[in-house]
């Protein structure tokens, strides 16, 4: 019998390295050293300026990427760990990074900008509703 593939492969651990989306620390990452309950992570993240600190599940994203790290860790540990396998490098190449940064930059546009790429879409938008027109 053919043996079913997991639905998740995610999954919040020790070592999980996380993406936080709401609070004071907002589009930063950090590393899970403790789970505290069902809905509270201990989270450090000492490359991002992250202190360490306890926050709520659904403040923050995971990722694909994760340290080995014992549980509770040091800071220096946590550190030395994401160093040396070149975390915030491969998290700065990430999808989640990436959409963060476009999202961002489209926060920091003036008026005319804004007024620039909403003619762009509608021009592109047009484009392609000819194009399927014609199929």
């Amino acid at each position: 019998p053919k043996i079913p593939k997991m639905l998740y492969q995610r999954f919040i651990e020790i070592g999980r390295v996380c993406y936080i989306r709401l609070g004071d620390h907002a589009g930063k990452s950090c590393v899970v050293v403790d789970m505290v309950d069902q809905k509270h992570l201990l989270v450090d993240g000492p490359e991002t300026g992250v202190p360490r600190t306890v926050i709520r599940l659904n403040q923050v994203a995971i990722t694909d990427l994760k340290i080995t790290i014992p549980r509770g860790c040091k800071t220096k540990k946590v550190r030395q760990e994401l160093l040396k396998a070149e975390i915030p490098a491969k998290f700065a190449k990430s999808s989640l990074a990436r959409k963060a940064a476009a999202k961002a930059a489209t926060a920091n546009l003036g008026d005319f900008e804004r007024f620039q790429s909403r003619v762009a879409k509608t021009l592109r938008n047009r484009k392609i509703r000819s194009t399927v027109k014609k199929m």
